[in-house]
C-alpha cells in the first residue's frame, strides 16, 4: 500500500488564519482613502454604470459616500446616502467573522449563505432599488455630486 504524501504548499501561500487579516487590510486601506479623500466634492471610482445609462439608482449607489459619512460619525447623512449601507456593513463584519473563526479553528458563526439567505438578499435589493427610484421618494436617493 503507497501512501499518499501531502500536497506541499507554494512557499508565498498564507496561512489559514492570516488570509481574513490580509483581506481585512485590503478593506481597512480602502476605507481610510475613502475617509481621507472627500467623495462629495469628486468621484472617488468611475461612476455607477446603471445610473450612468438608465438615470436609476443602484441598490450600492451612494456607497461611497456612505462610508465617508460613516467614518466621519455622521450617520444620518450615511442613512441618506444608502440607507442600505448599515445592513451591509453588518453583513460584511458577520461574514468577516465567521470567515476568521473558520480559519483559526476557535468558533463557528452560522455563515450567511444558502437559498433562503440569497433570495432574501435578491428581494430586499430589488425592493429597495424599485422603491428609491419611485417619484416623490427623492429621500432615498443619494446626493449628486457635479
Amino acid at each position: 500500500m503507497l501512501a499518499r504524501l501531502p500536497t506541499p504548499r507554494p512557499p508565498w501561500a498564507w496561512p489559514a488564519g492570516a488570509r481574513p487579516f490580509g483581506a481585512a487590510a485590503v478593506v481597512g486601506a480602502a476605507g481610510t482613502f475613502v475617509a481621507l479623500a472627500n467623495p462629495f466634492k469628486h468621484h472617488l471610482w468611475p461612476a455607477c454604470p446603471l445610473h450612468a445609462l438608465t438615470g436609476l439608482y443602484c441598490p450600492f449607489c451612494g456607497g461611497t459616500r456612505a462610508a465617508w459619512a460613516a467614518a466621519h460619525l455622521h450617520f444620518g447623512l450615511m442613512l441618506h446616502e444608502n440607507a442600505l449601507f448599515p445592513a451591509i456593513a453588518l453583513a460584511a463584519v458577520w461574514g468577516w467573522l465567521s470567515w476568521l473563526g473558520r480559519a483559526t479553528g476557535r468558533w463557528r458563526l452560522p455563515a450567511l449563505s444558502g437559498r433562503a439567505f440569497g433570495v432574501t438578499v435578491a428581494v430586499v435589493l430589488l425592493t429597495f432599488t424599485v422603491v428609491r427610484n419611485l417619484p416623490g421618494l427623492g429621500a432615498l436617493a443619494p446626493t449628486a455630486v457635479a
